[in-house]
């Protein structure tokens, strides 16, 4: 199934209205925290009741969902199951989701309890599963012994097959190319991916992880029907339950609030559910609730070959007021071409993006960008190594030397880096760990065609994926280690000068973030969605920083204040806050003619940055071997800049100023400069974000909060 536009349309436009959920689950995390209904934040007067599982944040949610969470036996599988099964997939939030879905395909299509149809399909099971009781020989089989259960309305069911499989029975090639599980395929219009899923001999415990969940769910319908849960169930008593969860897996996807929070999960209908990934998408979506979901009316994409028709499921969508999600266009978008999302993240190179959507989704993308040959610069960039002992000309060798070991090893190192910071509140290990791994050199043995060991040594390319989330992880790591620091003793003189360090760090690894995102966006344009967050987050960090006390210890008992800004204008060169206020809020979805307004961007923070990077990078590290965050023209002198790391990065000189102004006058200028450069990243970041959600997006609303913090000028 695929989606496409009915008419020519524009970068920056919604492409559907609100699109409801078929179901939707909160994650066990936020079941204490959040509405099950409408997925809002409790109020903070909300009196928990210990012995429910799950709450409401008025009595109207309540009336909405309430009698679902009984009849679907949500309720029995919180008494049965009380803890999560697996922390992977399928979680306990996946089964009660599956639980939810399965009840919604029942009410609108009748009851199937003995598969006597799925998704409207007949299976005649009564049948197959006499036949799997029964002796047959090759002969009677070929014969067409009930051929009613072999076919239905001329599909192949295979169902004696399905059930001989999950009783752990062996298919060769030829049994499992005739079309096992055809009748599981799709319910309610969905896709399952069942046979992929459970036929597929290279994650066993998958499998197993999906039965356990299936009976699991059978074992709580039964409770809810008043039936004996003690005797053991057969594997064809919960196989409609595997196959809704497969379906869950295909097609279910993380709801999150207005700060990028993972809330729960939920399967939305076809109209969303049936778009297609693509690593170089031309389509984004939002989730809205249904009370500012707004935009248009009538949806300006179609099934491909429905003629214009819109498509219909076979269950409709949920009347209740959970999280709906919009389509939006991030690129320009001909009439009749397919709208493609993104199923994975996309800064991560080709060999990861495919390995999660197979492991996932069960399926190879053969986008244009993973055709590629050669390969796009962008997944170049992102997986380019660079070797320090061989010769200039094999220096960048990203594309003969890079294997999975390596990549496994750098992934592993970076993940215990960030397991300290997240699940061991140490956000100073973690960033002594991440500057270590972005620093040193790091060394592969290879074997030569010879049998000769050869062992290179090397070091991340500043552009590579995992040196993209080590800037991330630190920005926020030093940002919370700042935090701790003026928690302890916020009039320590001792403790602002680090924590001014701290916030320091921070401001210049979110700006190198944004700017290496940035980059790379302008070879595939799709890293728009990212991008605007980075600069968003880059700009709200420098302001951060420009807010910080410990400004005064550099004015030697001047009170620098908000004085630096008394005489502070914004930019005039690119008008990005004129345009902020007039065009980007205005609520209208005209072409925000983004090559304009991104070229003047650029010119703006690429005169700026150079006064204040050297200020930024004063403690060392890593950030000294950067030598423009905005521009990455200095990447082709890499072999230099990597050579005399050590010296660039353990020599800084904090007195030393361009301007050969005093110490003082210094910082104030610096601190103006940081001022002008966090407004420039945080209304472009704003910018972008109407292109991927809209003008009234909460990244929208963020920005609009910011510029409006006291103190900072208006015009």
């Amino acid at each position: 199934m695929e989606m496409r536009a009915k008419e020519d349309i524009p970068i920056g436009q919604d492409l559907t209205p609100p699109i409801p959920p078929l179901s939707l689950s909160l994650h066990h995390s936020t079941l204490l925290s959040h509405c099950s209904s409408c997925f809002s934040p409790l109020p903070p007067t909300y009196n928990h009741n210990p012995n429910h599982f799950i709450h409401y944040c008025s009595l109207h949610c309540s009336s909405l969902d309430s009698p679902l969470h009984f009849s679907s036996s949500e309720f029995h599988f919180f008494h049965l199951f009380p803890q999560p099964l697996y922390s992977s997939f399928p979680t306990a939030t996946d089964l009660r989701l599956s639980l939810r879905l399965l009840h919604h395909f029942q009410e609108s299509k009748g009851s199937f309890p003995n598969l006597e149809r799925i998704g409207g399909s007949l299976t005649n099971s009564k049948k197959a599963l006499f036949l799997e009781q029964q002796q047959y020989n090759d002969d009677q089989e070929s014969n067409g012994v009930f051929p009613n259960l072999e076919r239905n309305g001329g599909l192949l069911t295979n169902f004696k097959k399905v059930v001989m499989f999950l009783e752990q029975q062996q298919y060769n090639d030829d049994q499992e190319s005739n079309g096992i599980f055809s009748n599981l395929e799709r319910i309610g219009g969905l896709l399952t991916n069942f046979k992929k899923v459970m036929c597929l001999d290279d994650d066993e415990e998958l499998c197993e992880r999906i039965l356990d969940g299936a009976k699991a769910m059978a074992i709580s319908r039964r409770m809810r029907d008043g039936l004996s849960t003690n005797g053991e169930l057969s594997a064809e008593e919960y196989i409609v339950e595997a196959a809704v969860i497969c379906l869950v897996l295909t097609n279910a996807v993380e709801v999150h609030d207005k700060d990028g929070r993972s809330l729960g999960v939920g399967v939305y209908d076809v109209a969303f559910s049936y778009i297609n990934h693509s690593c170089s998408p031309n389509a984004s979506y939002r989730f809205c609730t249904a009370l500012d979901s707004g935009g248009i009316l009538e949806s300006r994409i179609c099934q491909a070959g429905a003629g214009g028709i819109e498509s219909e499921s076979i269950i409709n969508g949920s009347e209740a007021c959970g999280p709906r999600i919009t389509l939006r266009s991030i690129k320009d978008i001909q009439k009749s071409e397919e709208v493609l999302i993104t199923y994975t993240d996309l800064l991560q190179p080709k060999v990861m993006r495919q390995s999660e959507l197979w492991s996932k989704y069960r399926f190879s993308c053969c986008c244009k960008r993973c055709r590629a040959m050669p390969m796009t610069y962008t997944d170049h960039c992102l997986q380019e190594i660079l070797i320090l002992n061989l010769d200039c000309s094999n220096m960048a060798s990203g594309d003969n030397f890079y294997g999975d070991h390596v990549l496994e090893k750098l992934v592993d190192f970076l993940n215990d880096a960030i397991d300290d910071f997240l699940s061991f509140s140490n956000p100073k290990s973690c960033c002594e760990k991440l500057e270590v791994l972005l620093t040193q050199d790091h060394a592969h043995v290879v074997l030569k065609p010879n049998t000769e060991n050869l062992r290179l040594l090397f070091r991340l390319y500043p552009l590579h994926h995992v040196s993209l989330h080590a800037y991330m992880t630190l920005a926020s790591a030093y940002k919370v280690s700042e935090s701790d620091l003026l928690a302890l003793d916020p009039e320590s003189d001792k403790h602002q000068t680090e924590a001014f360090s701290m916030i320091r760090k921070s401001a210049a690894y979110s700006l190198l973030l944004a700017g290496a995102t940035h980059h790379l966006l302008e070879s595939e344009s799709s890293l728009i969605v990212p991008v605007s967050n980075f600069w968003t987050t880059a700009g709200e960090t420098l302001l951060s920083l420009v807010r910080s006390s410990a400004w005064n210890l550099f004015s030697r008992g001047r009170d620098m204040g908000e004085n630096s800004f008394s005489s502070c204008r914004i930019c005039g060169k690119c008008a990005l806050l004129d345009r902020f206020r007039d065009k980007f809020a205005d609520g209208h979805d005209e072409n925000p003619e983004f090559a304009e307004v991104t070229s003047k961007f650029l010119n703006c923070v690429t005169a700026i940055t150079p006064k204040i990077w050297d200020f930024l990078v004063e403690d060392g590290g890593y950030l000294k071997v950067v030598e423009d965050p905005i521009n990455f023209r200095w990447l082709g002198s890499r072999m230099s800049s990597f050579t005399h790391f050590a010296t660039h990065a353990t020599s800084p000189n904090a007195d030393k100023t361009n301007s050969g102004l005093e110490a003082q006058d210094y910082h104030s200028e610096i601190r103006v400069n940081l001022f002008l450069l966090g407004i420039h990243c945080l209304i472009y970041g704003a910018f972008l974000s109407t292109i991927c959600f809209g003008s009234h997006s909460a990244l929208m609303s963020k920005v609009e909060s910011l510029l409006c913090l006291p103190g900072f000028p208006n015009g």
